[in-house]
């Protein structure tokens, strides 16, 4: 049975989930994403697609210490079983931080009447 939000989760999220919060909880309360949960009390919300090319594991949200670190081993557990991994994200800094990592940047989303 899929595991919810929990008020932590949702407190140490918030930030990164955004305006987002309502929807991410519901995918993960059906059980269509996931939170991994940090013994140093940071999280990580992600979720897997599959696609005719093939599956793609989706940063959906994160907060924590040591991203670089906690990106690399998803990462390399995505690489263990042929997935590619794809981060949404406004944050400048986080892209600098993907990019050292080997990630590119393969769009932009430009939006009328939402901020």
């Amino acid at each position: 049975m899929a595991q919810g939000l929990t008020a932590e989760d949702r407190a140490i999220l918030a930030p990164a989930m955004g305006d987002d919060a309502a929807l991410i909880a519901a995918e993960v309360a059906a059980g269509h994403a996931r939170v991994i949960r940090y013994g140093d009390g940071s999280r990580i919300v992600c979720r897997l697609e599959r696609h005719a090319e093939g599956a793609e594991l989706v940063v959906v949200a994160g907060a924590g210490c040591d991203a670089p670190g906690k990106v690399a081993e998803l990462v390399a557990m995505a690489d263990r079983r042929g997935w590619s991994v794809r981060f949404h994200t406004r944050r400048p800094a986080l892209g600098r931080m993907l990019a050292r990592l080997g990630f590119h940047e393969s769009e932009r989303v430009y939006r009328y009447g939402r901020q």
